[in-house]
C-alpha cells in the first residue's frame, strides 16, 4: 500500500490469517457496519491502542489486494434515491472484480428494517462482467431476479459508477475489518472523485461495539456516514439530494476531476 504514514509498515508486521480461516470466522454476510474516514497515522495509533493485535489476510504473501466495482442503477437512480431518502428497505446492485485474482462476483446488497446489511453473492464466468455494455451482464441478471426487493428492476439496471481502491482485511476477536486506500469513483462520463490520502475503516460486526471501535473513539474519530456508491455519484452530481451525506463531502472528498479527453 502507498498511502503515506505508519499504517503501511504495520501491515507486514501483523500474523496472517488465510481467506479459509476469515470466512469460517467472521463471513458476516449479515452484518451491522460502522465506517470511519481517517488519516493512515490515525489509524495506526488505533491499532497500536489494541490489547491484542489483529491478524491480517494474507494469500501467497499478498496483504493489499485491488478491488474494482461497478454500480448499476436505474435511469432514474433509485438505488441512490432508496440510501438519500433513508428508506428502510433498500438495495444495491454491483459487480466486483478482484484485480488482483482476476475473478468477479456479482453482490446484491439488502438492508433490512432493522438496519441490518445482507450480502448475497454468486462467482461469474471470466469476462461477464464486461459482456453486456453497460447493461447488467446476463449471467448476473438472473441472480439480481431473485431476489423480490431487485426482480422488478433487472432489465432497467445500466452502469453508473465504478469504484476503485486497495484493500486489507483484518481479523479481531469480535470483528472483521476492511481498510481501504486510494479510493476513487468515475462516473459513465470518465468525471473523478475521490478521498485522497484518506482510508476508509469498516467494523463489520454483529452489532455492538468492538474493540476497534473504542479504539477509534478514545482518539476522537466518530463513525462518519459515508457509501463509496452514493458520496462520489454525489460529488459528481450536485442536482441529486445529498443531505444525508453532507458532512462527508464536505469534509472528506476531492473536489470533482473533470473526464480525460477521449474518455
Amino acid at each position: 500500500m502507498t498511502a503515506t504514514g505508519a499504517w503501511p509498515g504495520v501491515i507486514g508486521r501483523l500474523a496472517p490469517v488465510t481467506l479459509e480461516e476469515l470466512d469460517a470466522t467472521a463471513a458476516l454476510q449479515t452484518r451491522t457496519d460502522r465506517k470511519y474516514v481517517l488519516r493512515p497515522e490515525t489509524w495506526a495509533l488505533a491499532l497500536a491502542s489494541l490489547d491484542a493485535a489483529p491478524r491480517v489476510l494474507d494469500i501467497d504473501g499478498l496483504r493489499t489486494f485491488r478491488y474494482e466495482s461497478v454500480y448499476y442503477d436505474t435511469p432514474d437512480l433509485d438505488s441512490y434515491r432508496m440510501a438519500a431518502r433513508r428508506r428502510p428497505l433498500r438495495y444495491k446492485v454491483r459487480t466486483r472484480q478482484y484485480v488482483d485474482t482476476g475473478t468477479v462476483a456479482v453482490e446484491v446488497k439488502l438492508r433490512s428494517r432493522t438496519g441490518e446489511t445482507v450480502k448475497h453473492r454468486e462467482w461469474l464466468s471470466p469476462g461477464a462482467s464486461r459482456g453486456g455494455g453497460p447493461r447488467l451482464p446476463a449471467e448476473a441478471q438472473r441472480f439480481v431476479a431473485s431476489f423480490p426487493a431487485t426482480a422488478d428492476a433487472v432489465g432497467r439496471l445500466a452502469e453508473t459508477l465504478t469504484t476503485s481502491y486497495e484493500r486489507v482485511t483484518l481479523l479481531t476477536a469480535d470483528a472483521r475489518v476492511t481498510v481501504d486506500a486510494h479510493v476513487r469513483g468515475r462516473d459513465n462520463r470518465g468525471r473523478e472523485a475521490g478521498f485522497g490520502d484518506l482510508l476508509i475503516v469498516e467494523v463489520k460486526a454483529s452489532a455492538r461495539a468492538g474493540a476497534v471501535d473504542r479504539a477509534l473513539w478514545s482518539l476522537g474519530v466518530r463513525p462518519s456516514r459515508v457509501s463509496k456508491y452514493c458520496t462520489a455519484l454525489a460529488a459528481l452530481r450536485p442536482d441529486l439530494p445529498s443531505h444525508r451525506w453532507a458532512r462527508t463531502l464536505r469534509r472528506h472528498l476531492d473536489a470533482p476531476q473533470p473526464a480525460l479527453a477521449g474518455a
